[in-house]
């Protein structure tokens, strides 16, 4: 798993649990499928600048450049792109979409977002444009080309 994945998956655990021992934000951790040694995620709460505050792991310092995790991506037959998150996740990732990609310029492939609770609805231009949104996505989120797309 590359290391800026791993450090997502952290950083959203941190913010939508609380966790107050390490042991079980590795117990979390595993239930993903991610194995990581007590010292190496010591040294990854460090680097992310989260530390126990009255008991629990709190990030103190946020990363924009740390977006939500994209769970899934689904496409319609329509050319409409739904990505899946985390509980609460879903409006950081539609006004990070927002104002990377969607401006008054009449070449952008996206005209805009939707965002539920874990959701995001990204409408596209038209329905040929699609291959390079998904481009694009995927730049932004490289641990989504492993997934298959869900249609």
């Amino acid at each position: 798993m590359q290391n800026a994945v791993l450090e997502e998956y952290i950083l959203s655990i941190i913010q939508n649990n609380e966790i107050s021992e390490q042991n079980d934000l590795q117990k979390i951790l595993r239930h993903h499928g991610i194995c990581i040694s007590q010292a190496t995620l010591s040294r990854k709460l460090r680097k992310l600048k989260i530390t126990k505050i009255s008991g629990l792991y709190k990030v103190m310092e946020f990363n924009p450049a740390y977006l939500p995790i994209v769970l899934n991506i689904q496409v319609s037959d329509y050319g409409l792109v739904v990505l899946r998150t985390n509980p609460g996740q879903a409006n950081s990732l539609a006004y990070f979409l927002d104002q990377k990609y969607v401006t008054a310029h009449s070449e952008n492939e996206i005209l805009g977002t939707i965002a539920g609770d874990d959701t995001v609805l990204i409408i596209t231009k038209n329905k040929e444009s699609l291959e390079k949104i998904l481009d694009t996505i995927y730049k932004d989120f490289p641990y989504l080309c492993s997934q298959e797309i869900v249609s």
